[in-house]
């Protein structure tokens, strides 16, 4: 008898944890191709949502949002900051001797940096042709 009473009490205690489980937005839209698209992020024509936060909807709003920038994208935008720094005029730092004292990069440096950096752009950002 003990048991059982231990059992419906562990059960009384979990419910209202399952009732109160955590809401979130998401937004509803029509994407293009005319699927249902939901989204962390508010969009015109959009439909604010409240789901469950670990139902089908939050879960495929987190995965959007996730997707949004592949590492290829990062790379690009990595690249791209590195050789704006690079090619910016402004004197760059660096710590050359791992004193943890920063260095001045020499004109040098900056142009043999700068070059790879414009290698990494167009490997990371041009798209490759087909055959390449």
């Amino acid at each position: 008898m003990n048991r059982k009473l231990l059992a419906l009490a562990l059960v009384a205690a979990c419910l209202p944890g399952l009732a109160a489980a955590e809401k979130v937005t998401v937004y509803k839209s029509t994407g293009a191709n005319g699927e249902t698209v939901y989204s962390q992020l508010q969009v015109s024509g959009s439909e604010a949502v409240q789901v469950n936060a670990n139902s089908p909807e939050a879960q495929a709003a987190q995965a959007t949002a996730e997707a949004a920038k592949t590492p290829a994208q990062e790379a690009c935008e990595k690249a791209q900051a590195n050789y704006a720094v690079l090619s910016s005029g402004r004197p760059v730092q660096f710590d050359r001797d791992g004193d943890g004292q920063p260095d001045v990069m020499t004109e040098d440096e900056l142009a043999t940096n700068r070059e790879n950096a414009q290698r990494q752009v167009r490997a990371y950002c041009e798209p490759v042709a087909d055959g390449e």
